[in-house]
């Protein structure tokens, strides 16, 4: 479970996307699953009569009361978590996920269950995911006491993980696989994609790893199934590494963007990986 943490400056613009079609039509049925009041959080998404102006007001309401006392509305007040499960999690509920923001708001500071908070939705527009959008400032002008906000968030989901089963994607030796960002699930849902390239690489190199039983068989297939590999080596030629490319992935400039193997998955580096297959092939029968 990865949340990602950014801030903005308005909530409408936020808003509309959450509630939005998406870029590529992949947004489906979105709805609010949770908020700082639920009778007073109109959801543009299953109440005809609501509307994503009258949501972004609400939200807003404190922090339009501080602009008109000091001039302006309080800087970078919109706060945004995108918070995924992991590709193999089981689809969480409705209400799970209400409980899973729940405990993030309360977390990170933005709407503690010790004293006063701040107002904030949660939307949920496809099934492995949803948005958090609250506007940090207090009902009395204030700002809440959020530091380390981000960290917070992912210990949070770290328990949460911890108590009901989930793939963990923290950091540390046992964890191998990453998950992708924000940005990228961004990018995929531009350009078409089902998955974000760091998904899809991660499932091609599983799927080499397979069928081979050396690490000239593991490229190959990879090469075979579309993926650009580029090596590393040292100053006498030899590989030390290597990193993937998804084909059509690239920057602004132009240029594929590779992902380091360690960075896709740290148990399939290249001195992991041969180990690994040396290993397999030791204990195939003769």
């Amino acid at each position: 479970m990865i949340p990602d943490v950014s801030t903005g400056t308005s909530p409408r613009p936020l808003l509309a996307y959450l509630y939005g079609p998406g870029r590529r039509e992949e947004h489906e049925d979105p709805h609010l699953v949770a908020a700082w009041d639920r009778a007073g959080a109109p959801d543009p998404g299953r109440d005809p009569g609501a509307t994503i102006g009258r949501l972004a007001a609400r939200l807003d309401q404190h922090a339009q009361m501080r602009a008109a006392e000091i001039g302006a509305p309080p800087p970078s007040r919109v706060w945004h978590c995108s918070v995924r499960t992991a590709p193999e999690d089981p689809l969480l509920t409705d209400d799970q996920w209400a409980h899973v923001a729940q405990r993030i708001v309360a977390a990170t500071g933005l709407a503690p269950t010790d004293g006063p908070g701040c107002r904030w939705v949660a939307v949920r527009h496809a099934v492995h995911h949803i948005h958090i959008a609250g506007i940090s400032v207090l009902p009395d002008g204030s700002r809440p006491a959020m530091h380390r906000d981000a960290a917070r968030a992912q210990a949070e989901c770290r328990a949460i993980e911890t108590e009901w089963g989930l793939r963990s994607v923290g950091q540390g030796e046992r964890v191998t696989t990453s998950y992708p960002t924000t940005a990228e699930i961004i990018k995929a849902e531009q350009q078409g994609w089902d998955q974000p390239s760091r998904v899809w690489l991660q499932q091609r190199m599983r799927q080499a790893l397979a069928g081979a039983s050396s690490v000239a068989e593991y490229a190959a297939a990879l090469e075979a199934d579309g993926v650009q590999v580029r090596w590393r080596t040292d100053e006498t030629g030899a590989r030390v590494g290597y990193s993937l490319a998804r084909p059509g992935d690239t920057g602004t400039s132009g240029i594929p963007l590779y992902f380091a193997a360690g960075r896709l998955d740290s148990a399939l580096t290249l001195p992991r990986l041969t180990a690994l297959l040396e290993a397999s092939a030791s204990t195939e029968p003769s």
